[in-house]
């Protein structure tokens, strides 16, 4: 229970944290109008980012918890849809490589990478623009963050955390940057903020040294992320969606039962580790830690890292709404 109690507390901390630019986020996330004059339909979805919204070319594998079909037995990629799927799905558009009805025009585009970071999305924008524009039929969904705190943590965590959060910061404001090129272009943009990874399973882990503070490390450098990210994007309105991942992350948290969630003192993660993602799916879970029978609640956490289908699901909920309801 200590554990549980650590995470209620950083996620107090990370609330507090983020008052200062509130107002601001309620703008982004409400769309900053009262009413559509015109309603947007895109003709195409254009989605940056790293394996968070990223399905595999065979059988759609997410990485993620994959849904398996009873009928066919067999993994499914229209069940458990990834958040960036449900966008493109309440469009009408799809996905490549999740095309079942063999649609003509699949003109929800994929142009994530695995392991991508702010550095790499930069790079995909720019080979994008190299041979394409955006334009004003466009929606563009863009989900990263999670590998620059990692990579950057691995490398360099110690218990000065001077450095580490300056280059946190400074990278969500390049994301905002490259965010602001392709709103100024006339595209539409839906923006995930990273979620708060000192509450992950690797988190925990990390924790077990007991050398300095491991999970306000992790939180303090997401929390930076995310506020470098959310004050220097043009906030007008009118072109971007926001959704505060960090903050649903935390809610489920605080109240796992409430939500359906499985969060326990050794953050249990649901994919067995002999079915790594993208591979995990319905079937290959591990038993409810707490009962040791096949698990009725939601696993928060695919693995070490990587958010479960339910959680995804609902952000995708959320994006879909802001896509749908702000003045675009």
């Amino acid at each position: 229970m200590l554990f549980n109690e650590r995470l209620r507390r950083i996620a107090s901390r990370s609330v507090a944290g983020l008052v200062a630019v509130g107002a601001l986020v309620a703008l982004a996330s409400c769309g900053g109008g009262t009413y559509q004059q015109k309603t947007f339909v895109p003709v195409r979805l254009l989605s940056f980012g790293d394996e968070g919204s990223r399905m595999e070319a065979g059988q759609g594998l997410k990485y993620s918890i994959n849904g398996f079909s009873p009928a066919t037995q067999q993994v499914d990629c229209t069940l458990n849809p990834i958040w960036n799927q449900v966008v493109a799905n309440s469009y009408g558009l799809v996905f490549q490589h999740c095309n079942v009805n063999a649609s003509f025009e699949t003109n929800a585009i994929d142009l994530t990478t695995v392991g991508a970071t702010v550095d790499d999305v930069a790079d995909s924008v720019a080979a994008f623009t190299a041979g394409d524009t955006f334009n004003g039929n466009d929606i563009v969904t863009i989900w990263v963050g999670v590998h620059d705190v990692l990579n950057e943590y691995k490398a360099n965590a110690t218990g000065d955390p001077t450095v580490l959060l300056s280059n946190m910061k400074g990278q969500g404001v390049k994301l905002a940057g490259i965010v602001n090129q392709i709103e100024n272009s006339g595209a539409k943009v839906i923006l995930m903020t990273i979620p708060d990874m000192s509450l992950s399973p690797f988190a925990y882990a990390e924790s077990q040294k007991g050398d300095f503070d491991r999970l306000k490390l992790l939180q303090d450098m997401s929390t930076q992320f995310n506020l470098g990210l959310v004050t220097n994007f043009i906030n007008d309105g009118s072109k971007i969606g926001l959704v505060q991942v960090d903050d649903y992350l935390r809610n489920a948290v605080r109240n796992p039962t409430a939500s359906g969630y499985i969060v326990l003192d050794n953050q249990s993660y649901g994919c067995l580790d002999s079915a790594p993602l993208p591979t995990c799916n319905d079937n290959t879970l591990r038993n409810d830690p707490t009962t040791g029978q096949v698990a009725l609640a939601h696993f928060l956490w695919a693995d070490a890292t990587h958010l479960g289908n339910v959680i995804q699901n609902q952000l995708g909920q959320a994006a879909a709404s802001r896509a749908h309801s702000n003045p675009f």
